[in-house]
């Protein structure tokens, strides 16, 4: 298998060509003074299996994303694969309103059309590991959430998780009986895209080690608000740990609410402690 890294994953494609012992691709990719993409893969793919690694937190990684698979069919490979760590527009799997566009679907919908087949991880949508069927196009879905666990497990000496709200419950309560720890969830209201409400709840965590989990970190004002209710309570530390950071307002006022924040590298940071690329290694085999 030949590994295409796209522009917003080239450590993690690196990453996952290392531990396949597969190739790794030369690829040329650049942006005109107008912003268009250009892309151009080097290497000879005709005749072979491909996965392009490409997370797309932006419209901009999203085209290039379509343009390289596409480039791939041109080209010959006998096999195009898409491994989106991060999808982009995932937040959108239904209508939430009348009239609104089911991105989710019509993204998908353009990848599928021109791969083989589609790799996730932590998909927002999709609450579990497998493969499911979402309006006709078939998705493999990687949970790392155990990865994390296993991070703070390492270095905690009496942790408590927590879930930011009710969403995220589930995949907290089945880590804390992993780890053996004692957990709960807040409760959580969105004012608008960068506004949430946290509701304070009285909650046991005196003397642990807090960690706040989430599937993704966007401008981190849920992470901060909860940091700042169990802070209150008594907690011997407050640090959170999520799969995907995206970090749109950055980690300066993340730090300072938290004693550490930690994410996988599906979005490479400054805080991207634990690599997916086993994961995504172990399903391309």
């Amino acid at each position: 298998m030949l590994i295409i890294p796209g522009s917003n994953s080239p450590r993690l494609a690196e990453r996952v060509s290392r531990e396949l012992g597969a190739e790794l691709a030369d690829v040329e990719t650049k942006k005109f003074p107008d912003g268009e993409i250009y892309t151009r893969i080097v290497s000879d793919v005709r005749g072979r299996e491909c996965a392009v690694v490409q997370s797309t937190p932006d419209n901009d990684s999203i085209v290039e994303l379509i343009l390289t698979l596409d480039l791939l069919r041109d080209l010959g490979a006998s096999g195009v694969h898409a491994v989106v760590p991060y999808l982009g527009y995932s937040r959108q799997e239904k209508r939430f309103r009348e009239g609104e566009a089911l991105s989710a679907k019509t993204i998908l919908r353009v990848i599928k059309s021109l791969s083989d087949s589609i790799l996730t991880v932590n998909c927002h949508f999709l609450k579990a590991e497998g493969e499911f069927d979402f309006h006709g196009i078939r998705i493999r879905n990687i949970n790392a959430f155990p990865e994390i666990a296993n991070y703070f497990r390492e270095r905690t000496n009496n942790p408590f998780l927590i879930a930011p709200d009710k969403g995220s419950l589930e995949i907290v309560k089945n880590l804390a009986m992993a780890i053996g720890c004692k957990f709960d969830s807040l409760k959580k209201e969105r004012i608008s895209g960068e506004e949430v409400k946290t509701e304070a709840k009285e909650m046991n965590v005196e003397g642990k080690d807090v960690i706040i989990l989430d599937d993704t970190i966007s401008t981190g004002n849920t992470i901060i608000n909860a940091a700042e209710l169990v802070k209150k309570q008594g907690a011997k530390s407050v640090s959170a740990g999520c799969v995907h950071g995206i970090f749109s307002k950055g980690l300066k006022k993340l730090n300072a609410a938290t004693d550490g924040v930690i994410s996988t590298d599906t979005i490479q940071s400054d805080v991207s402690r634990v690599s997916v690329a086993g994961l995504i290694a172990k399903e391309l085999r």
